[in-house]
């Protein structure tokens, strides 16, 4: 169980709060563009990763050769944040220190993907392409970075970052998982979801069955 609680780490629950308090950290810094650019990184992201996910969840659509069904939440949000929240968080230091902060973070997402894989909640090809594009995405704005406006020191910017991560957390963001069940059985005009199982060697049962639960979304269900 201590291992879940690693896991959990990358859940919507953790992970878009911090990004949000990326974005306000930011903004403080009147790094407006910068900020921008990161929001829509960010979202443009999650919404990838819900399409691929919806593709299999509505549609049944999927690589059975690769055992690739979606991408993961959990691998892609910790790879894109993690580097850049350590990235951020070093501001001010040599551009080395910067980017081994960068580097620690890809290496705790990889370590965490590890973990999605050895527990059998996603497929090494699953895990191994979320992280890529995680870290491709926190790479963007590493280079954006050095283009745009750097954020000013603030002393502010520490106490409203930490208010916008725990403002966000109450508001749920997890419960975005549930609804994509709803949204794919919707679209797809489908009365039930196909199923989503967490062993590698299931990938090629195609069985419009019941999900257990939300379709593996719990906090301790990795997406």
């Amino acid at each position: 169980m201590a291992w879940m609680h690693v896991i959990d780490i990358g859940h919507t629950a953790v992970m878009v709060p911090t990004a949000g308090a990326i974005a306000v950290w930011l903004i403080c810094g009147r790094a407006w563009k910068l900020a921008s650019c990161w929001c829509l990184i960010f979202a443009a992201g999650l919404g990838l990763v819900a399409l691929s996910k919806l593709a299999f969840l509505g549609w049944g659509l999927y690589v059975p050769s690769l055992g690739f069904k979606a991408l993961s939440g959990h691998a892609w949000r910790t790879a894109a944040v993690l580097p850049v929240l350590l990235f951020v968080l070093l501001q001010g230091a040599p551009d080395r220190w910067r980017e081994r902060g960068f580097a620690a973070g890809v290496a705790l997402s990889i370590g965490l993907g590890a973990l999605l894989i050895l527990f059998r909640f996603h497929t090494a090809s699953e895990v191994l392409a979320s992280l890529v594009l995680g870290v491709a995405a926190g790479r963007v704005f590493v280079r954006l970075s050095a283009t745009l406006p750097a954020p000013g020191a603030n002393r502010q910017a520490v106490a409203m970052s930490l208010l916008t991560f725990f403002f966000i957390c109450s508001l749920k963001p997890s419960a975005i998982n549930h609804r994509l069940v709803d949204v794919a059985l919707y679209f797809s005009g489908r009365d039930q979801p196909y199923r989503w199982t967490s062993s590698v060697d299931a990938c090629a049962a195609r069985q419009p069955r019941a999900l257990q639960g939300a379709s593996k979304v719990g906090l301790h269900s990795p997406g």
